[in-house]
């Protein structure tokens, strides 16, 4: 009876999911916040109760894919065996994707610097059984063991989680210590690379100069106007550099995102 309901509730174009509460769990960000465990078609995946219009929780709650044209864009570029590199990875679904893409032989750093998401997200992979990725905590920017400023979500800037990200005027929030993606020195060939962290992703990219001499992958950045002034940068910083590295632009994706690739 429950398979024949799931066939006709599937045909009318909605999901059949599974969920659970979890019980709460500490971290420095969060007191006791309640998780949801939800069985989709995508994978199994632990999300926050606390922020009903975040659109990417929601997303994956109903099984469908956060914007889909970047893991469609993602597709041409990743190769079986090789390192995809996931700066910005939420609650780990393009991870997921990505891991998947990579095959067993093949590894997915998911770099996520709000500590709360950060555990979600480890408990995602798990929950997935993805051992293909490495989940790195730390802000991704153009020096290494910097004090930087994560804000507490207060969801009245901003209704999702991954809408927040290191602030550089704050003088309060939750101190996450900086990386770079040179600090890795990959040895095996690196496929692609995802930067999505919210008015930072030039300092993501400065840091990782040697790893796109070497690997000359293409890259996948987002730019947001909104954020420049705090980070007293422009589009133009951005051409600058891209520029700089021999790369020039070939797509523009869901308007501000832009993939770049070696000239």
């Amino acid at each position: 009876m429950k398979q024949l309901l799931k066939s006709f509730v599937n045909k009318l174009g909605f999901e059949v999911h599974k969920i659970r509460t979890e019980a709460p769990f500490e971290t420095a960000s969060k007191s006791g916040n309640v998780l949801g465990f939800y069985e989709t078609s995508l994978g199994d995946f632990y999300l926050p109760q606390d922020a009903p219009n975040d659109v990417v929780i929601n997303c994956i709650k109903e099984g469908r894919v956060f914007e889909p044209e970047i893991v469609e864009t993602a597709k041409h570029f990743i190769k079986e065996g090789s390192i995809v590199l996931d700066v910005g990875a939420n609650f780990g679904q393009m991870s997921l994707l990505f891991s998947k893409m990579v095959g067993e032989h093949g590894t997915v750093y998911a770099f996520e610097a709000d500590d709360f998401i950060f555990e979600i997200l480890k408990k995602n992979i798990e929950a997935n059984g993805c051992t293909n990725i490495i989940p790195v905590f730390g802000a991704v920017y153009n020096q290494s063991g910097k004090e930087l400023i994560f804000p507490k979500q207060d969801f009245e800037r901003f209704a999702a989680y991954g809408s927040y990200g290191i602030a550089p005027n704050a003088s309060s929030g939750r101190i996450v210590k900086s990386l770079t993606i040179d600090d890795f020195n990959f040895q095996k060939p690196v496929s692609f690379m995802k930067v999505d962290v919210q008015g930072s992703d030039l300092f993501a990219l400065q840091g990782a100069i040697l790893t796109i001499e070497k690997h000359k992958m293409p890259i996948l950045f987002e730019f947001e106007q909104q954020f420049q002034e705090e980070f007293d940068t422009s589009f133009q910083h951005y051409v600058d550099f891209v520029s700089s590295i021999s790369y020039k632009f070939s797509e523009i994706i869901i308007d501000i995102n832009y993939l770049i690739k070696h000239e």
